[in-house]
């Protein structure tokens, strides 16, 4: 056990101020802190507590430490430490401090396809919608996930969290200028789909074989006009049920994974 853990910055990281201050962040979770040793991501510090640490998952994060060429210090404390850091209500006994930009020690994730297959999601408030849309990505093997405008932050723990660990498997990236970086898309050769819930082409209309980028939009609001009115296409995912919309984390599910389709289609893979 140690006396020094950094407990009060570890709690403070809860704050975007503060992570946006120190570039730190915390990943909590079992397989979230393994996915992040696995991955290679470089960690300030993994934290346990006594009884996890002697747990058959503990041991299993434990060998990956060992085995890591830069995870940072171990730390285990007691369960009424590890309560006053936990961002949880439910805490399981497994965090990491890592800062962000992640860094890899061994490489940044390779791509899966030869062309590249981008999502961006455009003020996208919940931070369970991000992680989702995070997640999607890193299982489609897309390229990258882009985070733009006023929505949740890609890097806060709730966001890694509902990831599941899949964020240290994808290119991470946010922007706040929406409108420079769907320019910046275009003008690089990419197609572009921008998701509506009606008047766009079917998804098997799209040419996703194609390197793309796949826009969605606002939990409530969807994409705004100033989006909708740049280059590209607006794609609609059918709902022959009658339902007004989708949850902006199935749209993008369903869209991602009708390229992966094609793609796979094509031998692309």
């Amino acid at each position: 056990m140690y006396s020094d853990v950094p407990w009060r910055l570890i709690r403070s990281l809860s704050r975007k101020k503060e992570r946006e201050s120190t570039k730190l962040t915390v990943a909590e979770g079992p397989s979230v802190v393994l996915s992040a040793l696995e991955a290679g991501v470089e960690l300030c510090a993994v934290v346990l507590t006594e009884e996890f640490a002697r747990s058959g998952k503990g041991h299993g994060i434990l060998e990956a430490v060992a085995k890591h060429p830069d995870a940072g210090r171990l730390f285990v404390v007691s369960e009424e430490l590890y309560s006053r850091m936990s961002g949880t209500k439910s805490p399981q006994g497994a965090m990491s401090l890592l800062s962000f930009p992640f860094r890899f020690a061994r490489g940044e994730p390779g791509n899966t396809w030869a062309e590249a297959l981008d999502i961006v999601g455009v003020d996208i408030q919940d931070p369970g919608n991000v992680g989702t849309l995070i997640r999607t990505g890193a299982c489609a093997g897309a390229s990258s996930v882009i985070i733009c405008g006023q929505g949740a932050d890609p890097f806060s723990p709730k966001v890694i969290r509902a990831s599941a660990g899949a964020i240290f498997k994808t290119r991470i990236i946010f922007d706040d200028d929406c409108i420079n970086l769907l320019r910046r898309i275009h003008d690089s050769g990419k197609l572009i789909y921008k998701a509506v819930p009606r008047g766009g082409i079917m998804p098997w209309e799209a040419g996703f074989r194609s390197p793309c980028t796949v826009v969605l939009g606002n939990e409530a609001r969807g994409l705004g006009p100033e989006i909708i009115e740049l280059p590209g296409d607006c794609i609609t995912v059918p709902m022959p049920g009658g339902t007004e919309s989708l949850n902006v984390a199935m749209a993008c599910s369903a869209l991602v994974y009708e390229a992966v389709r094609q793609r796979t289609k094509a031998s692309d893979v």
